[in-house]
Order: C-alpha cells, then structure tokens, then sequence
C-alpha cells in the first residue's frame, strides 16, 4: 500500500465532516483515503479540486443541487466503510 501524507494540502482536501464528504462523493469527486482517528471521528481525504471550496460554501448557504438519492447512497456507503474500519471488541 502507497504511504499517504495527512498534509499534503496541495494536492488532497482534508474534511472531517460526513455530510459534506458525502456531497463530494455524490457530486463525483474523488475520495482518496479515509483515516480513522477513533470510533466516532475520521477525516476524509479527497483528491484536491478548485471547485470544492466552492462546493462547501454552497453547501452551508444551501444552494448545492444534487440528487437525494445519491447523496443518501453516498453517506450510507461511507458509514458502512466506516463501520467496517471498527476495531475489533478488546
């Protein structure tokens, strides 16, 4: 497996939120990695993009369209991925 630097900030977006991972993965942008801190935190990390920002900014102002059931599958995907990452009971 290829080593993935957390900060490379020219080339990946870091985004800890899932909704707005969820939008990205919808609106066809490409999830690189996912690192998870803990059970109930991770931080998604997509190939950079100049349209992103503008995608979050829509995002909180409301006025991204896209499809309900994209957006639902995409998020239900990821916390499913998510899920999986679960470290076994000690």
């Amino acid at each position: 497996m290829k080593y993935l630097s957390l900060e490379d900030y020219e080339n990946h977006r870091y985004l800890p939120d899932l909704d707005i991972a969820s939008l990205l993965i919808a609106k066809n942008y490409e999830l690189v990695f996912i690192d998870k801190i803990s059970d109930n935190k991770a931080t998604f990390v997509f190939k950079n993009a100049k349209e992103i920002d503008d995608l979050i900014e829509g995002y909180w102002q409301d006025t991204v369209k896209v499809s309900p059931l994209k957006f639902a599958n995409a998020r239900r995907s990821l916390k499913a991925r998510l899920y999986a990452m679960k470290s076994p009971l000690k």
